[in-house]
């Protein structure tokens, strides 16, 4: 063991791994030895992408080890560290997987910077999604319960497993509910019939689908100034544009609980809210929309008659 101190840095679970290879470019070798999955950050482009976001305790509990584990590696490659004392009881809670998870490769996405900087993670999901391989799991970690997202992916055949850690943070997994070729098919050797979600036939028509859809909710003007002269007199206003996620969806929310049989909800919003309408649909509202200004929509919501 090296009892030499390379480095004044005090490393803890919630050191970012990017600040250890900045103190020590040399570290990233004693990581990648540490577990085979971290080899894959001396690839510089998963490095540079990855490291920014990923603590000590995230990288433990993506190599499925105790966070104490990979402290005491570094430590013996000579890195002053300061131990969890409920490590070992953290991880062992966040590690508790059902069977179908726990041999899968664990792909993390973490919304909350996205979300910090007002953007919307769906975007960056559904991409990763798409290519997410069968022998891999999607690990989202959020501050909220994304409930809508999970909707959509079990939508895309998507099997859902959901815990939070000691801080609280939600921890969605996701894992694609494929299913094997049968004895047909292996006996004269068709090609496997691919996932719902990698199915391009599949796609192709559930994109015509959702464009035949997105015409029928996007409604026209005379349409949406139809709805504003109904309710008028009787619309509840509110502006949820200087909010930050998720906190828009949830001010409507809360606000569509308030109406009265003969109201309707007038919303100013910076965009047409995405993971909001399937909870209306759920909850037999409807809703149109008018554009202002690329980040100025007005929605008027109202209960389906």
């Amino acid at each position: 063991m090296n009892t030499k101190k390379i480095s004044r840095m005090i490393i803890n679970k919630d050191t970012k791994i990017s600040k250890i290879l900045k103190e020590y470019p040399a570290a990233m070798t004693v990581i990648a030895n540490i577990q085979p999955k971290f080899k894959k950050l001396e690839n510089p482009i998963l490095r540079r992408s990855l490291a920014t976001r990923v603590s000590v305790k995230d990288a433990a509990r993506i190599g499925n080890m105790p966070v104490n584990e990979f402290l005491k590696s570094l430590e013996e490659a000579g890195f002053p560290v300061e131990y969890s004392p409920t490590g070992t009881e953290e991880q062992a809670k966040e590690n508790l997987l059902p069977p179908d998870f726990s041999d899968k490769e664990i792909v993390t996405f973490d919304a909350r910077p996205v979300i910090n900087e007002g953007k919307d993670p769906f975007g960056y999901i559904n991409k990763i999604a798409k290519n997410l391989k069968p022998n891999q799991v999607l690990l989202i970690i959020n501050d909220f319960e994304p409930i809508p997202l999970i909707d959509y992916l079990i939508g895309k055949n998507f099997v859902h497993w959901l815990t939070q850690d000691q801080e609280g943070n939600y921890l969605s997994y996701f894992k694609l509910n494929c299913q094997k070729p049968g004895l047909l098919k292996r006996l004269f050797g068709s090609k496997n019939v691919p996932c719902r979600y990698h199915d391009v036939r599949q796609e192709k028509q559930e994109k015509k689908q959702q464009q035949v859809k997105d015409e029928h909710l996007q409604t026209s003007l005379a349409d949406f100034n139809h709805i504003q002269s109904k309710y008028a007199g009787n619309l509840k206003k509110i502006d949820v544009r200087h909010l930050e996620m998720p906190l828009p969806m949830q001010s409507i929310l809360e606000n569509l609980t308030q109406l009265k049989p003969d109201e309707a909800l007038f919303v100013r919003h910076k965009r047409l809210p995405q993971f909001l309408l399937p909870e209306l649909k759920k909850r037999d509202f409807s809703y149109v929309a008018k554009e202002i200004d690329p980040d100025n929509v007005h929605l008027i919501i109202y209960k389906q008659v």
